[in-house]
């Protein structure tokens, strides 16, 4: 018998928008400039942790939904288990054309 939970992990992660700079003001391209640019993975203690986590990751930078990157939730063999969305609900699959919404 396992009793080992096995970890979970999501992705937190922005992409910066540097196509519309040209019709950016000067403090806007300091802001756009200041989101993270990447992915990161983060662990925690279940999908309802990683959907919070996202929803302030988006809060906190001002992340657009053509910003946020992040989202995939994977165990600690990088399997994919859930996709959190921009508005933090979770789904069952990436692909968001079959995917279903999970209950939390």
């Amino acid at each position: 018998m396992n009793l080992i939970k096995s970890k979970i992990f999501v992705a937190l992660g922005s992409e910066v928008n540097t196509g519309k700079f040209e019709q950016y003001s000067t403090n806007a391209k300091f802001e756009e400039l200041s989101k993270p640019n990447g992915l990161i993975y983060y662990e925690v203690k279940d999908l309802e942790e990683a959907s919070s986590i996202c929803r302030k990751f988006i809060q906190t930078y001002s992340l657009g939904s053509g910003n946020w990157l992040g989202g995939r939730v994977i165990n600690e063999k990088s399997d994919f288990l859930a996709r959190i969305s921009y508005n933090g609900r979770i789904w069952d699959n990436e692909n968001w054309e079959i995917a279903n919404e999970l209950a939390i």
